[in-house]
């Protein structure tokens, strides 16, 4: 009889080998693959993604810290800004601030890309970038980051820059509270003094609850809460502008000089000076944003020191924020900002003569910032353009 043949299965050493051979290279180039296709994708798809996720960051946030707000902290300071964002507010998503503006463009404030790279762009990866703002209308572009190269991710949003409000009294018709609307002057025709006083007054609960289009904080007068609060909409500054001084005192030879700058508060309508004393401690410092700006006669060094002589104009910028402070964030708050003038002859002598005698206006002796006052120009929106570019 034949033997049978051994039909097992068994496979041969050279087939196992080969086999196992085979699989390894399989398996080590599977893993491999993700990679190869990962140089085949589209750059411009992930850097479009990184570059309106900046855009958004930029346009709809207010940045961190809040309270107080990142674009008035001090360079000594620049360790506690984690976050840039330019809206005016988390409730004015699109709205931007121009303080925010300026200050996030200053090349002398940061530096590019390492100020920018975790407070704007984020991420690990080492993006460059290009960030550009422009107003409408304007020719001027604000702009940081490199030259674009061919191939770059990019975002364009179009968004509203909030123009404060300013106050605006020009003096050169000036006869006894004639064309002025809201300012009159009831006794100095007939009493003149040596010493005269001319405050602005904000009423924070009017300012807060009484703005246009149903109270928008697009358009509310808001000097009083810091910047970007939360919960509250985004601060801003006040801006006061007295001109044509030289030509309300009937004697040729007075010579003005303003003495004091003070802050009264109280919550109530009592006149001016009463209850609280004036706020003690310098409110004039250059070196310090938080303070009052005093300009006069045009010069655009801010006065650190009074008293000073006045000629024709003075202007007076109270920054984000401060006036909450002074206000101890109470909403029932009045404040009184107080400028005081005095009149002299050609001697040094007092010298009595008609001048801002506001203390003599009702209600109870200042000039009321609000939003039917004819003298204040309003907040309003103006158009811009931010464009974002990473590669």
């Amino acid at each position: 009889m034949q033997p049978m043949i051994d039909d097992a299965g068994n496979l041969s050493i050279d087939f196992l080998a080969g086999f196992t051979i085979f699989m390894i290279t399989f398996i080590y180039v599977a893993t491999l693959i993700p990679g190869l296709f990962i140089g085949l994708q589209s750059r411009s798809i992930d850097y479009d993604a990184v570059a309106y996720r900046t855009g958004v960051v930029l346009v709809e946030d207010p940045g961190m810290p809040y309270n107080p707000s990142w674009e008035t902290l001090s360079n000594t300071s620049d360790s506690q800004i984690l976050r840039f964002g330019l809206a005016m507010s988390k409730d004015t998503p699109n709205i931007l601030s121009p303080e925010k503006i300026n200050r996030f463009f200053c090349s002398t404030e940061f530096v590019y890309p390492y100020d920018y790279q975790s407070r704007a762009v984020f991420g690990n990866y080492p993006y460059l970038f290009n960030i550009s703002f422009q107003m409408a209308g304007s020719n001027v572009t604000q702009s940081v980051g490199d030259i674009l190269p061919e191939d770059y991710g990019y975002s364009r949003r179009v968004v509203k820059v909030k123009e404060h409000s300013n106050a605006t009294l020009d003096f050169s018709n000036f006869n006894g509270g004639g064309p002025l609307a809201g300012y009159t002057q009831t006794k100095d025709q007939t009493n003149n003094a040596t010493s005269q006083v001319f405050s602005v007054y904000f009423n924070y609960t009017d300012l807060l609850d009484n703005g246009p289009y149903n109270n928008n904080p697009a358009y509310q007068i808001n000097p009083l809460a810091p910047s970007g609060s939360s919960g509250i909409t985004g601060g801003e500054g006040a801006l006061i502008n007295l001109t044509g001084l030289s030509q309300i005192p009937q004697n040729p030879t007075t010579n003005v000089t303003l003495s004091t700058l003070s802050v009264y508060r109280s919550v109530s309508l009592a006149p001016l000076g009463t209850g609280q004393s004036p706020f003690v401690g310098p409110v004039l410092n250059a070196s310090n944003p938080s303070q009052f700006e005093l300009f006069i006669d045009g010069n655009t060094t801010p006065v650190t020191t009074l008293p000073m002589p006045v000629n024709d104009s003075v202007s007076l910028y109270i920054p984000p924020g401060l006036l909450s402070f002074l206000g101890q964030g109470d909403s029932s708050t009045l404040l009184n900002v107080t400028m005081q003038f005095n009149l002299t002859d050609g001697n040094n002598n007092p010298q009595p003569d008609r001048y801002l005698n506001s203390s003599q206006m009702p209600p109870y002796g200042a000039f009321q910032y609000n939003y039917t006052n004819q003298n204040i120009t309003q907040p309003y929106l103006k158009d811009g353009v931010m464009e974002v570019a990473v590669w």
